[in-house]
């Protein structure tokens, strides 16, 4: 009897990784908005997160900002989380990636701070932190805050989303 308890056991114990959650290969689809320090503004996007094992996920994103004086922006980003759960629905993910964006001034819709139309495009880094509670089957909230770090126009930008997972 002991020695089947002691296999038993032993069973059980190997097969624990076994009961976590699977998502390597799985893709994700969201939408999320957001506000940027540096532009002063709120924006919008859609976002993509593929698993390419359980705990690392990479995810791609486009966001718009609203115009404002003239000035608009774009930006893409091509983040890596890697995520950490912390409860059965909840994760915290460390955010680190590349970001590209294009800055806009029309002068014509401008404040008259500037006489010429400019258009400036900048790359750039991503750091950060990411919050992820799964709210109901395959539908996911996502909460982030990232640095962003661009030449004349670092920011921090705060954005909040969600997201379903096929």
């Amino acid at each position: 009897m002991r020695r089947v308890f002691i296999v038993v056991f032993l069973f059980l114990l190997l097969s624990i990784p076994k009961i976590q959650a699977q998502f390597e290969g799985t893709l994700g689809l969201g939408v999320h908005a957001g506000y940027g320090a540096e532009v002063n503004n709120l924006g919008g996007g859609i976002h993509i997160h593929f698993y390419r094992t359980n705990n690392i996920r990479f995810a791609p994103s486009f966001t718009y900002f609203l115009e404002d004086k003239g000035e608009n922006m774009w930006m893409t980003d091509l983040d890596a989380h890697y995520i950490l759960p912390v409860s059965y629905s909840a994760s915290l993910y460390p955010i680190a990636g590349l970001h590209y964006s294009q800055w806009k001034y029309d002068a014509s819709k401008g404040n008259g701070d500037s006489e010429k139309d400019w258009t400036k495009n900048r790359l750039g880094a991503n750091l950060g932190l990411g919050f992820q509670h799964d709210i109901a089957y395959r539908v996911r909230a996502n909460f982030e805050l990232k640095y962003q770090f661009i030449k004349d126009y670092s920011q921090i930008f705060f954005s909040a989303g969600i997201g379903f997972w096929f």
